[in-house]
């Protein structure tokens, strides 16, 4: 537990300073206006030092999940925790690319699936929505009225849009029904309207 927490401080005080880094190289004083060269090397320091404070700190992100995983491992449940792990990496495939390990999708993986669902005109507007709806998060609930999903669906509709759309018996958590269906719902099923969050 102790290396686990010392390697957690370690990540993040090595984020900080790469940051520091990448602002300083943003924010040195230049003696020139025409001095392209020092600007040119300052946008590649701060870039760079930007980058590896981002691969740095999912680096550690990653570390601790598996750390995790290990040690569930340890208590006995390594069958268990093999599943969810294969379930986790199919659930990334689904949609073309390793989900993150917040199990929230990227606006890159978002676009992707709606881009096979939705007319071209239509893709800003579902990506606009799937945010405004979940935040991209597949397994996203909501309290107050039951939704479920990447795109919200109510439960008293999840099941014909989803057998409309080609996913009969699926999870409203799945993203890909939930954007099939999402589809479907805008196209044959009442527009933009259905959705609390409007286009």
């Amino acid at each position: 537990m102790r290396l686990k927490r010392y390697s957690f401080l370690a990540g993040w005080v090595a984020v900080i300073l790469l940051a520091v880094a990448g602002f300083a190289a943003f924010g040195a004083p230049q003696d020139s206006a025409n001095d392209l060269e020092f600007e040119a090397a300052s946008a590649s320091l701060g870039h760079t030092a930007g980058t590896y404070a981002g691969l740095t700190f999912a680096l550690f992100a990653g570390a601790t999940l598996e750390t995790d995983l290990v040690q569930a491992d340890t208590d006995g449940s390594e069958a268990a925790s093999t599943e969810e792990s294969t379930l986790a990496a199919d659930a990334g495939s689904s949609i073309g690319t390793i989900a993150s390990p917040s199990g929230w999708l990227s606006e890159v993986q978002v676009r992707a699936l709606v881009s096979e669902y939705f007319s071209d005109e239509d893709v800003n507007t579902a990506v606009r929505i799937a945010w405004c709806e979940s935040r991209f998060d597949p397994e996203a609930v909501n309290l107050r009225t039951g939704a479920v999903g990447l795109f919200q669906h109510l439960p008293q509709y999840w099941e014909d849009r989803a057998t409309n759309a080609g996913f009969p018996g699926a999870d409203a958590t799945d993203p890909r029904a939930s954007t099939a269906a999402a589809a479907w719902a805008v196209y044959d099923g009442g527009g933009w309207d259905i959705f609390g969050c409007r286009a």
